[in-house]
């Protein structure tokens, strides 16, 4: 089983207003900071250690799961799950094909959610080859800092603050637990 990053995010978790507000930056009249390349860096960097600490996708972005057989429930790590782009697999002549979507069930309610064959219904017989099965999700908040729960942005801005204020020295070892309600296990 490997997962592989196939969209990364493109949006940030924070605004840049909030950003540059943590940073204590000084934005000219177009908003515009010297500081902003540094802070969309930072805001990156703690926006994937959000994400490690937690077990969750933030912003909108697609992976891929690979299996060497169908095998019960497939857990789709990085909730919460927006969609399940396509279940391929290669059958037994080896040849890919795509699951119809009537074939399986999404739990994306559950956290991490998961697949389960329809009701009735068995995974199909896959070829004996390595990564014979192939999962696509979507997963994350939204593609912008507006669905982050305010848990987690407070969470970068508080490391954005210590960061440019310390210059990334020193860490309050609390602001970890504003992660705490989002951790999922």
């Amino acid at each position: 089983m490997s997962w592989k990053l196939i969209t990364p995010p493109t949006g940030l978790a924070v605004s840049m207003v909030e950003a540059q507000t943590a940073a204590r930056a000084d934005p000219d009249e177009n908003g515009v900071s010297p500081l902003d390349g540094e802070i969309q860096r930072a805001i990156r960097t703690y926006t994937t250690e959000a994400e490690a600490e937690t077990n969750r996708a933030i912003m909108d972005q697609t992976w891929r799961l690979t299996l060497d057989r169908f095998n019960g429930a497939i857990e789709l790590r990085r909730p919460p799950l927006l969609q399940v782009v396509h279940v391929k697999f290669y059958d037994t002549e080896n040849v890919q094909r795509t699951l119809d979507p009537q074939d399986y069930q999404v739990d994306g309610e559950s956290e991490p959610g998961y697949i389960v064959p329809a009701d009735g219904k068995g995974w199909p017989a896959t070829a004996s080859r390595i990564n014979a099965v192939e999962v696509q999700i979507r997963c994350g908040y939204g593609p912008d800092h507006t669905s982050v729960p305010d848990s987690i942005s407070g969470f970068i801005i508080a490391r954005l603050s210590e960061h440019f204020q310390s210059g990334g020295k020193a860490e309050n070892k609390h602001v970890r637990r504003l992660l705490w309600p989002e951790v999922v296990y």
